[in-house]
Order: structure tokens, then C-alpha cells, then sequence
């Protein structure tokens, strides 16, 4: 999790099991599903601190990057580390930011009145986390007590996810020596759907390295970049985490838990999109040049992020405000905070309001009166009417569920959508309403696409030619089911008949295949792997180099011959082998 998420602490990256234990689950799928034999990888014998360097070595391998600074490992207890976060949430930018989230948080109802935000984060905290990455001391710490939990609970089955956990910590520490981690979260903490966003990219990079870090410990030809594995990473972003609520998130409101989980599985998505087109050069770019600070270019990355987007600037009414006696908060619920709302008692996706596509930006205003009044304000724009009616229906169907004991007040004209509603029930909604008509005078400066480019954007053509500047070029017949070609400046991707034939080339590796897959050949300098097969003829499997090569070769499945590093086989009979 980010270090800032809804009044998280700043300086650490923690991991929680339920969500790790989704994603090995997935990666266990990735594996079973390759049709490649495994190759055997030693796995020595070592305590917890020495294997956890090991995994530095693995997660600088499988990112890319150089071990820059050295990384202390510490053992923490389950009181310490709730010490240590009680400290973190006492400094002046995380108790402000902090402030302002449970303010959102409580005005939209997503948390009760009674319910501390502080409180419930360190009680979650006290029970998921098994380790974290901490970019202020420099120093990845495990808890004892959580992780050995964690052990009895999953058993000697589970195993691999000590490898997850830890290649993708030590991604963080990586990524924090090149780009530095710290500053960037707290660039994001200006507002949630921005923190979501930064969030979202930070923990989607070390998702994909600690599913590449357990795939690679199982001695496979494959990573998240394959074709079949990379569709699979694709579905993380309809993965249904219902059974989180059940389980180590019971308690939790489901909005909160989505905002701790979601980052994770559409992060992982929106890198993985990015990873595979470029290799990991791609996401080092985004950290360099340009990165994704609102959830809509994670979660429509064709759609926004590769356009160039900027969210809209609102500029309201100065009237907006005459009820500010003690000031105005301002917030931005994103796409993401927007499903998670709108989900109410489930746990929401975005992929579930097609609307939400059409966001164009949101600013939601708490105007704060005497005697503890709030008056709220969301402003939010959209790229066509229609697909502000839509949300305008469901925020309505949202507020009578939810908000009958208030005054509240949806409006809208054109794009814009005002949604106000008030701490106390107004006689009549005379002043509600008053507030709403003044919202919609608010000037937006947004660069929304026309109602023919949007409408186009939609419709499924039979060829579909896009250029994003700066990035790729893109043709696509069917929908890409037919032939799908896409070049950028340092990758191909080509692919006929959804596959039948393919090929790919980054800086990082080289696919091509025919039949499905059934004959290819692939390299990839990350994972460090060498493979082709030619159907009921041959295959090959390499990894490593030097000493800790591993290689795997058959004629005829085998029949014919077969062998490895260690030994030669010639129908069976063996004819070599390594003393």
C-alpha cells in the first residue's frame, strides 16, 4: 500500500496478505497455465535476513535497475510497528492529510460518525502487515509476529509468497533509490484521487515485479509480459474482492477497503500495458517525464493517459462560498473514489459504470459553517451530456439511499454535474437548491474532446487507426480479434487472428510465435530465460548464466532424446552424465 493512502504513513510501503494472497494466487495461475517444463532452482537454506537480500538481488535483476543504496533488513514486533505508524500520522503533512480525508470519508458516509480513521488504520495495519518498505530510513522491515501468522496460516503450499512479498518490497527500495518514492507521495498528497493515482502506479510496478519474482523461483519461461500471462494480469482489474470483506477486511467499510486494495490489482494492470510495450524503460520514462496523477489515466490509460490528459480546473462562483465562516476543504473523489462510492455496500469497480469513462474531472468542495455545519459541493465534468445524465442518475439513486436525512440537491446542465447536499435537513430545499444553481455557475477550462471525437472513441469500427504522440502507433481490424499492429520507438507488436500469429520486440524481449504458441521462440533479458519449441519435434528451455545455468532440451517429447546440464539421454538409454 502507499505510504499515504487515506491518512497512511508517509515514509513506508506495506504489503497486506489478503491482497498478496489474491495475487498468488493469480500468479499461480500464470504458472500452471504456460505449458513450459520448470526448471529446477536452488533454494538455499538461510535466515530470514540474508534470504531477504537475495530477493534484492532477484528484484534488481527482474526491474532493471541497479542496487544503488544499501537497504537495511529489520525485524520489527507487531507493537513496534503500530509505534512506528502512531509516529509517522503525528508529523504535520500526514495528520493534515489525514484531517482532510476523514472529512471526505465522513461527509460522504463512507465512514460513521463514531468510527475514527486513525484508529481503524492502525488496527488494520496491526493485523496485515507482513512487511513494508520504509524510503525515509531506507530500510525494508518485516513483522515478526504477522509474519509467522502468515506461515502457519498458508502452510508449506504457500510458501512462494515469502518471494512475492519480498521481490516486491525490495522493487519499492529500488524504485525509491532511482526516483525517489518519498517525494513523490508527497506530491500526492494534495488531494485522494490523486494520491490513488500515484498509489496505483507505485504499487502496480512492484505487483508485477513480485509476480515475475514468484514466477522466477518457479523455474518458468514466462513473466507478466507473455501473452497469455499479460491477459491474465488484464482480468486483475475485474477481480471481484468480495471475499476480502469477509475475511481480514470484515469491518472495513467497503469503499475504504476497495481504496486500499485497488491500487494493487488496476495498478498492476495500467504498468503491466506499459511494461509490455516498451519493457521496463517504459515505466522508468513515466517516473522521469509525466506520471498518471489521477485514476482515470490508470483505469483508461488509450483513453487519457497516452492522450495527454489534464483534468479540468474548476473556478466557482465566489457566492459558492458566503457560507464559509470557517473555511473551505477541497478534495477530488477521482474515477476510482467515484465507482467506490457508487458500489455503496459492494465493493465496486469502475468497470461496472461505463460512464465513468467519460470523466473529465471533479472538485468537491466542504464549506464549513458555524456550529460545525458543512455544506458539500461536487462538481464534476463530463465528455458528453449523456454521460453526465448517467452519473447524475446514479448519484441520485446514491443520495436517496444513503442521505434522507439531509437536504441534498442534484443538478445539471450540459457536462457539468452539481451535487450539494447539507448537515442538516432544509425546510423546503429552498437553500440546498440555491446552493446547486450557484455550483452550476462555476467556469470549468477543461480540454474536452468534441461530441463527434467522443462518440467515435465508442463505436466499434470495423479498422481503427490511433496515433499517440510521443508513444505509438496504432492499427487495429475487428477490434484487434483479426490483426493488430502497434509500433512505437523502441517496440513492434504485431498480432494476427488473436494470435495466430505473433510478434513482439522491446528492449527487454523478443517474442514470435504461430498456432497459438504452439511454435515459438523467446528471449527475455529480465527473467532471463531462452525458449522455442518446434511442435513434435524439439524444444529448448534455458536460464541463468554462468554457474547458476539451468537448460532443459527434448527431441520427439523425448523419445528421441533429452537432457539437461546434468545428464544426456538417447532413447532412454542414458549416455552422459555429470559426475
Amino acid at each position: 500500500m502507499s505510504s499515504n493512502k487515506c491518512g497512511a504513513r508517509r515514509g513506508g510501503n506495506v504489503i497486506f496478505s489478503s491482497c498478496g494472497i489474491t495475487l498468488w494466487i493469480g500468479a499461480m495461475a500464470l504458472a500452471g497455465l504456460t505449458g513450459c517444463s520448470a526448471l529446477p532452482r536452488a533454494e538455499p537454506k538461510a535466515e530470514r535476513s540474508v534470504k531477504i537480500r537475495g530477493y534484492q538481488e532477484d528484484a534488481a535483476r527482474l526491474r532493471g535497475l541497479t542496487v544503488t543504496q544499501n537497504v537495511a533488513v529489520e525485524q520489527e514486533t507487531s507493537s513496534a510497528l503500530t509505534a512506528s505508524l502512531e509516529k509517522e500520522m503525528d508529523k504535520p503533512e500526514n495528520r493534515a492529510f489525514l484531517g482532510e480525508t476523514e472529512l471526505l470519508l465522513r461527509q460522504f458516509r463512507i465512514l460513521k460518525p463514531d468510527v475514527s480513521l486513525p484508529a481503524l488504520y492502525l488496527k488494520l495495519m496491526r493485523q496485515q502487515v507482513a512487511a513494508y518498505y520504509d524510503p525515509e530510513k531506507k530500510r525494508l522491515v518485516y513483522v515478526d509476529e504477522n509474519v509467522a501468522a502468515g506461515d502457519k496460516k498458508k502452510g508449506a503450499g504457500l510458501q512462494g509468497m515469502e518471494r512475492f512479498v519480498y521481490v516486491h518490497e525490495m522493487c519499492h527500495a529500488l524504485e525509491d533509490s532511482h526516483f525517489g518514492l518519498e517525494r513523490l507521495t508527497e506530491m500526492s498528497m494534495s488531494d485522494l484521487d490523486r494520491n490513488l493515482a500515484v498509489t496505483s502506479f507505485i504499487e502496480g510496478n512492484a505487483v508485477l515485479a513480485g509476480v515475475d519474482g514468484l514466477l522466477d523461483g518457479c523455474g518458468v519461461a514466462v513473466n507478466t509480459a507473455t501473452p497469455l500471462n499479460a491477459w491474465l494480469v488484464s482480468l486483475l482489474g475485474d477481480m471481484d474482492l468480495s471475499d476480502s470483506m469477509d475475511g481480514e477486511f470484515e469491518g472495513v467499510p467497503p469503499a475504504l477497503a476497495g481504496a486500499l486494495l485497488r491500487p494493487y490489482l488496476d495498478g498492476a494492470v495500467f504498468s503491466n500495458r506499459v511494461r509490455r510495450d516498451q519493457g521496463w524503460q517504459g515505466i522508468d520514462a513515466i517516473y522521469e517525464s509525466r506520471l498518471p496523477l489521477t485514476t482515470a489515466e490508470i483505469l483508461y490509460p488509450e483513453r487519457r493517459y497516452l492522450e495527454g490528459f489534464r483534468a479540468a480546473v474548476f473556478e466557482p462562483d465566489p457566492r459558492l462560498f458566503a457560507a464559509a465562516r470557517q473555511g473551505v476543504s477541497v478534495n477530488s473523489m477521482g474515477v476510482m473514489g467515484t465507482a467506490l462510492w457508487l458500489g455503496g455496500d459492494e465493493l465496486a469497480t469502475a468497470k461496472q459504470f461505463g460512464f465513468l469513462k467519460g470523466w473529465m474531472g471533479d472538485r468537491v468542495y466542504f464549506i464549513k459553517g458555524e456550529s460545525n455545519a458543512v455544506q458539500t459541493v461536487w462538481l464534476s465534468t463530463w465528455e458528453r451530456p449523456g454521460m453526465a445524465r448517467a452519473f447524475s442518475r446514479h448519484v441520485e439513486r446514491r443520495m436517496k439511499a444513503a442521505f434522507g436525512d439531509v437536504s441534498w440537491r442534484v443538478r445539471r446542465d450540459g457536462c457539468l454535474v452539481a451535487a450539494v447536499w447539507t448537515s442538516t435537513r432544509d425546510p423546503g430545499g429552498a437553500a440546498c437548491g440555491a446552493l446547486a444553481e450557484c455550483a452550476l455557475k462555476t467556469r470549468v477550462e477543461v480540454a474536452a474532446p468534441s461530441w463527434l471525437a467522443s462518440w467515435s472513441r465508442d463505436i466499434p469500427w470495423p479498422v481503427r487507426f490511433q496515433e499517440f504522440e510521443g508513444y505509438s502507433t496504432v492499427c487495429e481490424i475487428l477490434g484487434g480479434y483479426a490483426a493488430e499492429v502497434q509500433s512505437g520507438s523502441a517496440f513492434l507488436r504485431m498480432s494476427l487472428a488473436s494470435g495466430g500469429l505473433r510478434a513482439e520486440s522491446n528492449p527487454d524481449r523478443h517474442y514470435y510465435g504461430a498456432l497459438w504458441g504452439l511454435l515459438r521462440h523467446v528471449g527475455d533479458e529480465r527473467s532471463d530465460f531462452t525458449f522455442w519449441k518446434v511442435p513434435a519435434v524439439a524444444a529448448w528451455h534455458r536460464r541463468g548464466q554462468g554457474a547458476a545455468e539451468r537448460y532443459r532440451w527434448s527431441v520427439l517429447w523425448g523419445l528421441l532424446a533429452n537432457g539437461t546440464e546434468q545428464r544426456v539421454r538417447v532413447l532412454f538409454v542414458p549416455v552422459w552424465r555429470k559426475n
